[in-house]
């Protein structure tokens, strides 16, 4: 049975700067690389799921967001974590696009690519957006990376942590159905 961590880019892989467009500007959250691991000896694979909408603002090219993208799955490649996928939505809030988070679009191409059961799955973002999206495709534990206990409090479900070490305590604390 496949299992899928779903990580958000922008706040969860790397420093959320704004518009990331050039791989000088990337810098990796501190313990992204633990936490994969820990979820990839879990047997989970890693899929990332990301807005883009400074591709449809004309804020960097295509060719820019796929270096950036090399870059972070080159930089994973070598602390040994294999990335499964990665899915993004170059559009526009304006744009209405069903694959844009809040909407569920990615999650639920990424389970329907990868025949896996939403409930087998987690996430983690750093927004209410990425929470509302996993919520809707089905995702039943969630966690939302914050800086502050307040922005959180208006959403039902997601476990609130602030660090990502704070994920791995809480999912070995967690009892397991298998």
């Amino acid at each position: 049975m496949k299992q899928l961590l779903f990580l958000d880019r922008d706040g969860v892989i790397n420093v959320d700067v704004h518009f990331v467009s050039r791989v000088e500007d990337i810098v990796f959250i501190e313990g992204i690389f633990k936490l994969c691991n820990y979820f990839r000896s879990k047997d989970f694979e890693i899929v990332i799921v990301t807005n883009q909408s400074g591709l449809a603002k004309g804020l960097f090219s295509q060719q820019e967001f796929q270096r950036v993208m090399t870059y972070i799955l080159e930089k994973f490649k070598s602390e040994g974590i294999e990335i499964l996928a990665y899915f993004y939505c170059p559009h526009a809030p304006v744009d209405l696009c069903k694959c844009r988070k809040p909407l569920p679009g990615m999650f639920i191409q990424a389970i329907q690519k990868f025949n896996v059961s939403a409930k087998d799955c987690i996430s983690v973002g750093d927004r209410a957006r990425d929470i509302i999206a996993a919520n809707a495709a089905g995702i039943p534990q969630n966690y939302l990376l914050v800086k502050d206990d307040l922005i959180a409090n208006h959403l039902l479900g997601p476990i609130i942590v602030s660090s990502l070490a704070e994920i791995i305590e809480f999912h070995q604390s967690t009892p397991t159905d298998s």
